[in-house]
């Protein structure tokens, strides 16, 4: 219902009625991964998906950049697992607990259909990335783009960023823990181990 304005009165003594501020809907999950499909676009070049996520972000609100780094957070959490940890270390040669989390940042940032497929089935990492020769499969970065957007259209530190002090995942990542001997990755993750296991 519109408010009625306490200092004003229409031409014939009426209240002039102010019409409520408009709601601005929350940034949910879909909404999160389409920006980051938009900006997957340039995932050949990470400097140049940095600025086209961090573009986008800077046209929004500073809530809905603090919605998107809730989502990402939640899908960070989703990710936390040992049988996508086992893949990220063979694909990787080693993944260390910072290692794992750029792993799943780099993820992330290849947009929704690779990640649930990847979340699906970790072996198929294999499949979607491209053939030939592959650097380290990490995206620091990609962890603090909302973190700088958000800075940058409140002039705060991000450490004052809703979500950011209460970002805590489990003590232990979900499912069953992977072995580090190399014959029991290769049956884990037989596609990957073809690939990557001489790393």
């Amino acid at each position: 219902m519109a408010a009625r304005s306490a200092d004003r009165d229409g031409p014939v003594g009426r209240p002039i009625l102010v019409p409520p501020a408009r709601q601005i809907a929350p940034l949910d999950e879909r909404a999160f991964w389409t920006l980051v499909d938009q900006s997957a676009k340039f995932e050949d070049e990470p400097e140049a998906q940095i600025v086209a996520l961090r573009s986008s972000l800077s046209r929004l609100p500073q809530e809905r950049i603090a919605d998107f780094e809730r989502v990402f957070d939640q899908v960070m959490r989703r990710s936390y697992s040992w049988d996508l940890w086992g893949a990220a270390s063979v694909a990787n040669g080693g993944a260390s607990d910072d290692g794992f989390e750029y792993f799943r940042c780099w993820l992330i940032s290849k947009g929704r259909k690779t990640f649930e497929a990847v979340l699906a089935n970790p072996d198929s990492l294999a499949e979607v990335l491209a053939p030939g020769p592959q650097g380290s499969l990490e995206f620091e970065d990609f962890a603090y783009v909302a973190r700088e957007a958000w800075s940058a259209k409140t002039g705060r530190d991000w450490n004052e960023m809703p979500f950011v002090a209460a970002m805590m995942y489990a003590e232990s990542p979900g499912g069953i823990r992977f072995n580090d001997n190399p014959t029991d990755l290769a049956k884990r993750y037989p596609k990957l181990w073809a690939r990557f296991g001489s790393r």
